[in-house]
């Protein structure tokens, strides 16, 4: 988990775009829970760049 929690929130599409998966992919992996960290704000799931940032770092696979 990230400790910078402060900020704009990415919705699920802008999220996508930003880790490049597709919207869907990303409630799949959310409905799976696997994924990035989400929040719910309102209706609307919600994602901090921080926590998106953190995930895609531990999909990382160090090249033989």
């Amino acid at each position: 988990m990230s400790a910078d929690r402060s900020g704009p929130v990415l919705g699920v599409k802008a999220a996508a775009e930003y880790v490049q998966r597709a919207p869907k992919t990303l409630y799949n992996m959310k409905a799976a829970g696997v994924g990035p960290k989400s929040f719910k704000h309102g209706r609307q799931t919600v994602y901090y760049p921080a926590d998106l940032d953190a995930w895609l770092k531990s999909q990382l696979v160090a090249a033989e």
